[in-house]
């Protein structure tokens, strides 16, 4: 009986060290491969300043330019050397981009607003605006 204790003792202790093993080489391999993609993130990003230099905005517009009551637009935008993005008034899921959509859904004419920053707190602007059509039945 003491030796089936041992015996259990010692398969449960062999595999946990296993499962502590997969565990920590697959979080290695994860941790690896997510600074990999961070480099390469930062080396597009400096590939694209220097190639646009300063802050910019390439493109801001709307797709359609015109929705019906409760229909969905696109607003695509485009800007270079930006720190961070907002559109105003607020629309989730915004950062800089070389080239992003972000869906907007208006219950009326709205103005959008994109506001661009750089590191040095330099800030460039663009409007575009979604109308919103009302549809009559006649």
């Amino acid at each position: 009986m003491r030796k089936a204790y041992r015996f259990t003792w010692m398969l449960a202790v062999v595999i946990i060290l296993y499962l502590g093993w997969v565990f920590y080489s697959r979080w290695s391999e994860n941790r690896a491969f997510e600074q990999r993609v961070e480099e390469l993130q930062e080396s597009r990003e400096s590939t694209i300043s220097k190639t646009y230099g300063e802050l910019k905005i390439l493109g801001f517009y709307a797709t359609p330019p015109a929705v019906g009551p409760g229909e969905k637009a696109q607003l695509c935008y485009s800007v270079t050397s930006a720190e961070s993005v907002r559109i105003e008034p607020h629309v989730e899921n915004v950062w800089p981009s070389i080239s992003r959509c972000v869906e907007v859904a208006p219950a009326e004419n709205t103005t959008y607003r994109l506001v661009a920053e750089d590191a040095e707190g330099k800030t460039v602007t663009a409007e575009t605006t979604v109308e919103v059509y009302v549809v009559h039945n006649f």
